[in-house]
């Protein structure tokens, strides 16, 4: 029987989910990560990661395992250029060099490396048009302030994300070393996008005093 196509994002995003249980358990599935050249990805609601799967398992309805190791070789029904096709109605690929592809693409490094793999040389990444054109939050600079308190019995009085023991120079510094607000928000599922910019606005302001000069 022929392969069908998938005809909604939600049937893609369900198969990114199946892929992600695949490549856990199946090695034959982790050794060929390194060939893949088109990933797909979306960012977990829940944990706020992203996941990522091929075209070719994700861009045909009710995606298995077993089909995908027989049919995706040079001689197998599942075509490349099929899925990338129906998927771009509703996916793009990222730009390169953008913020969200170096994003992404430290991301997906991360992913293959928990099997001792690595991208692909020509491998590129697609996510959800909503991803890239994602409307931004007006955020009050009162109400971010409004995060950050100062608790003599907590931290001994340092600055810390409101309810929480989370310093603002934990994430300032975090930050400073290379990590990403989706990690902190995935290693800390208590913070929010609105915490960490609080912390950051408030560290900026903390820099900010007045230069006295004298004569």
């Amino acid at each position: 029987m022929k392969p069908v196509t998938v005809t909604s994002a939600e049937e893609v995003l369900e198969n990114i989910q199946r892929y992600q249980r695949a490549v856990e358990q199946r090695p034959e599935i982790r050794a060929r990560v390194a060939m893949v050249q088109s990933w797909y990805a979306f960012r977990d609601e829940k944990s706020h990661a992203w996941k990522f799967a091929p075209s070719k398992f994700i861009g045909y309805r009710d995606a298995k395992a077993d089909r995908y190791l027989a049919e995706s070789g040079k001689n197998g029904d599942f075509d490349g250029r099929v899925t990338e096709r129906v998927l771009s109605e509703w996916f793009v690929v990222t730009e390169p060099g953008s913020k969200l592809e170096r994003e992404l693409m430290d991301a997906l490094r991360k992913f293959l490396a928990r099997f001792s793999k690595a991208p692909g040389a020509r491998a590129r990444i697609s996510v959800l048009k909503s991803d890239v054109a994602a409307p931004t939050r007006s955020v009050s600079m009162g109400s971010l302030f409004d995060r950050i308190s100062s608790d003599p019995a907590i931290c001994g009085g340092r600055p810390c994300i409101k309810g929480t023991r989370m310093r603002v120079a934990d994430i300032v510094e975090a930050i400073a070393c290379g990590a990403s607000r989706q990690e902190l928000l995935a290693d800390f599922d208590y913070l929010t996008e609105e915490d960490i910019a609080a912390a950051l606005l408030y560290a900026a302001r903390a820099t900010e005093h007045r230069i006295v000069r004298t004569a």
